[in-house]
């Protein structure tokens, strides 16, 4: 078995150099500061931005497109598709995507050459997006235009995104504990070699692009169902999977040009800070992820069921 300083060293935790209780606190300050933005969250003005600016300015009423297939024909669905992966971008259901961008920075920090390293782990990343929204793509391909609007009804898409992203926050608060280095006990009892595989950026990189792919999975937003319905009037998985793929591009396109444009050309500086600050940038990584987790469970879990968010509206703030 790992010794705590093992795990350490391979990355599964962070650095004993920062006292537990420090950890403790940034943690505790990661999860305020997940539940106030999922508190003052503005869905309106998200939401609408997406449909009426990103959908409304490029290709019309994503409403009035949903049913149009016929008319259209399949080659649309490509450019539906890419226009409703964008318009999702800052949706409640998909802005937490934001928060992985630490930890893919991590890999950065790797002996080699850290900038390939840093592109291969957002390739990685993306390739695993692109997967997972392929196979439920052609899980919608196969409903056909009957089933999807049972599909789509508001009270089974809310459902849908209440289960997946509050299980999707359950996930990320774990993963963030690990990091903090609060479930050492845990790991110490896994199998050396598993333990080694999960350490790996490359393997992190994987995992979080499964996460965000799953994203599609519960997103309620009425531009991506208007997509589904677009997506399914073609009665063929493979199409279906098609589309969704490239929906998954648009989902995540911002996210991986910051990555390039902020990231990538500074690798070697953000290794040479690393290396005078060991465990700083996990630190942030974990902070991020405890973080988008909090927010998930407040805004998709708590909030939902218990009616005590949208404290702006509550406070009249917004319109």
């Amino acid at each position: 078995m790992l010794s705590y300083n093992q795990a350490v060293k391979q990355d599964i935790s962070i650095t004993p150099l920062s006292p537990y209780r420090n950890r403790l606190v940034l943690a505790l300050c990661a999860i305020a500061v997940g539940v106030l933005v999922a508190g003052f969250w503005n869905y309106h003005l998200v939401d609408g931005f997406g449909r009426e600016f990103v959908a409304g300015q490029t290709i019309g009423d994503p409403e009035s497109l949903a049913g149009s297939y016929s008319e259209r024909g399949a080659g649309f669905g490509f450019v539906f598709a890419i226009i409703a992966g964008l318009a999702a971008t800052f949706t409640a259901c998909n802005c937490v995507a934001f928060a992985m961008l630490p930890g893919l920075a991590c890999a950065a920090e790797n002996a080699g050459s850290p900038r390939r390293l840093a592109i291969k782990a957002i390739g990685i990343f993306s390739f695993f997006v692109l997967l997972v929204c392929f196979a439920y793509g052609m899980y919608v391909g196969s409903l056909g235009p009957e089933r999807v609007d049972a599909f789509n009804v508001r009270e089974t898409r809310l459902f849908q995104a209440q289960v997946t992203f509050t299980l999707l926050g359950v996930v990320l608060l774990a993963w963030g504990a690990i990091s903090f280095g609060f479930l050492d006990g845990m790991l110490r009892r896994l199998p050396p070699k598993m333990l080694h595989f999960a350490a790996s950026p490359l393997a992190k990189a994987g995992v979080m692009g499964i996460l965000v792919g799953l994203f599609a999975i519960g997103r309620p937003f009425p531009v991506f169902r208007n997509f589904l319905t677009y997506a399914a009037a073609a009665e063929s998985p493979l199409y279906g999977g098609a589309v969704m793929a490239l929906q998954g591009v648009g989902q995540i396109l911002v996210m991986v040009l910051l990555f390039l444009l902020l990231i990538v050309p500074f690798t070697k500086r953000l290794t040479n800070w690393s290396a005078r600050h060991p465990g700083r940038l996990e630190q942030f990584s974990a902070a991020m992820l405890v973080a988008g987790g909090a927010y998930f469970v407040f805004y998709w879990g708590i909030a939902f069921a218990y009616n005590v968010g949208n404290w702006g509206f509550k406070l009249n703030w917004y319109s």
